[in-house]
């Protein structure tokens, strides 16, 4: 069995990932393993509906077996992200390909960049950068062109593009035998305020959602859910919960936050203790160098009280959220090929080591806070 795999979101399930689990089963994938975040997402915000849920949705749109990205790795910038999803693919032993969207659809393109990334040049102008206000992104993509050129440097400008890289330069890490796929995204644009056709992105979803306003046409009709109005109540009782929690904290706790440099975690408390509402810390705290989904994943963490020491370089396990028949076959295949403990049922968590069970009772953690606001 050609096994072909994804790295999710699904935040939520539209027609656009539907078009892209029927590309990959039109170029021969006969079972399609998704890593999916959980309940958090890269943006720094609870998921529009709950892990279950979403995993079910993606099985019936196309999907086999649906594995969780870990909350450190699923609320984390593009390296980690793509690390963490590429390592759980790379772990089942029986993966053959890697399928990913890009603005540019162009893999040698995409290859050229991730190298150019890895380049010793490149890394060495980044590091003799970092005192620049500018972001990361901007630090990095200057490194690149200065090296290679305005063609590969560009490719950086676009997300889609920046995750795929980070999934080649993982694929690359680990001396992968996965085959990278890449399909260029269609219709309206990452984070587009309009749609195109019936292809919407999934921020202008969200934001129909929050607002009460019909979203059916731009997802198949299996990912519409009940009523929209039990979630515009829990992002209120969220918003209160973590506007408390980043008041109350103090500045070690911030500095003990994951991911904190060159005195973010200062800016942090600062601007926590002046502004009247989350949104207003983040507009406090917003500066050219620390762009908001940074800010907002830093926050997140603040408020799921995820600290340095629970960002572990690599998953312990595999967690299974969803299968149909064929994602059975594909665990039957996992026992005699996976390289981590797979998790379907709780006498698995028995036989995990110590330090991976430290870990799954943090993500479950965080999952109980997330349900408090359901």
């Amino acid at each position: 069995m050609t096994i072909a795999s994804l790295i999710c979101e699904w935040n939520p399930f539209h027609s656009g990932h539907e078009y892209l689990l029927r590309k990959m089963r039109e170029q021969g994938a006969e079972g399609i393993v998704a890593c999916m975040s959980g309940n958090f997402t890269q943006r720094g915000e609870p998921a529009i509906y709950e892990k279950q849920i979403r995993a079910s949705i993606a099985v019936r749109g196309g999907a086999d077996l649906v594995i969780e990205l870990p909350v450190t790795y699923a609320c984390a910038g593009a390296e980690r992200f793509a690390w963490g999803g590429v390592y759980l693919l790379q772990a089942l032993g029986c993966v053959d390909q890697l399928w990913f969207g890009s603005e540019c659809g162009d893999l040698t393109l995409l290859q050229q960049t991730a190298s150019a990334q890895n380049d010793r040049n490149v890394q060495e102008r980044i590091r003799q950068s970092l005192g620049n206000p500018s972001s990361f992104a901007a630090l990095r993509e200057g490194a690149v062109r200065e090296v290679y050129g305005d063609e590969i440097a560009g490719v950086l400008r676009e997300p889609n593009n920046i995750l795929a890289v980070e999934y080649l330069r993982a694929l690359m890490t680990l001396h992968s035998d996965i085959k990278p796929f890449t399909l260029r995204r269609i219709g309206s644009g990452h984070d587009s305020g309009r749609a195109d056709g019936n292809i919407a992105s999934a921020s202008l979803i969200r934001e129909l959602i929050r607002s009460g306003q019909d979203y059916r046409a731009y997802v198949p009709d299996f990912a519409v859910t009940e009523s929209t109005e039990d979630y515009r109540q829990s992002a209120l009782r969220w918003e209160s919960a973590m506007y408390y929690r980043l008041k109350t904290m103090t500045p070690q706790e911030y500095a003990c936050l994951p991911e904190m440099s060159e005195g973010l975690e200062n800016r942090l408390y600062k601007a926590a203790q002046c502004g009247g509402s989350v949104e207003e810390i983040l507009s406090y705290a917003k500066c050219k160098r620390y762009p908001l989904a940074r800010l907002r994943r830093a926050l997140l963490h603040a408020f799921l009280q995820l600290t340095k020491d629970d960002f572990l370089p690599l998953p312990p396990y595999i967690g299974v959220l969803a299968f149909n028949q064929t994602g059975q076959n594909i665990l039957r295949q996992m026992k005699r090929s996976a390289v981590l403990p797979v998790i379907t049922r709780q006498s698995d968590v028995n036989r995990l080591s110590p330090e991976a069970r430290d870990f799954l009772e943090r993500q479950r953690r965080c999952d109980t806070i997330r349900h408090l606001f359901h």
